[in-house]
């Protein structure tokens, strides 16, 4: 063997090691990000998760409200604790609590010549939902104006 040969085949040797190390960083580079997707797309999951329990959430305390003000019985000196059943989804509960009325005030356009001059009330209706699975509460509260008569806000 001449000097040459042995000069190149020493170079091939070392080629032939920094190609695997650099393959080896490179494999270990690829890894990282498969596992850092992953990750990412476990978080995204779970924040999608969250939002669809409140947008649930959101929508059975309106219901509930909407259930609330559909009987005028719910308002008034009789009505502020009547009990609003609404139907949850399993481990969900809603509570509508007392209805409160803030306010009121005489209505306008009436006389002081009639005996019942009605009144516009103002009420506040709050509404808890409760999801036992995740551990949230979701409180609203709705304000609504309504013409009664006089003397059923004892504000």
């Amino acid at each position: 063997m001449t000097l040459a040969s042995i000069t190149i085949m020493t170079g091939i040797k070392q080629q032939r090691g920094s190609t695997l190390l650099v393959a080896l960083i490179m494999l270990v580079l690829l890894t990282l990000i498969a596992v850092s997707a992953i990750n990412i797309a476990n978080v995204n999951s779970k924040v999608v998760g969250t939002m669809q329990q409140r947008i649930v959430a959101e929508s059975l305390a309106q219901t509930a409200i909407e259930t609330a003000l559909n009987r005028i019985g719910n308002f008034g000196f009789t009505g502020r604790t009547a009990t609003v059943t609404v139907t949850a989804p399993t481990g969900m509960t809603v509570t509508v609590g007392d209805r409160v009325c803030q306010i009121a005030e005489a209505a306008s356009g009436y006389s002081a010549a009639v005996a019942l001059v009605p009144e516009d009330t103002y009420w506040d209706i709050p509404v808890t939902v409760n999801d036992s699975l995740t551990g949230a509460t979701t409180v609203m509260h709705q304000g609504v104006k309504i013409r009664m008569l006089a003397g059923n806000c004892p504000a």
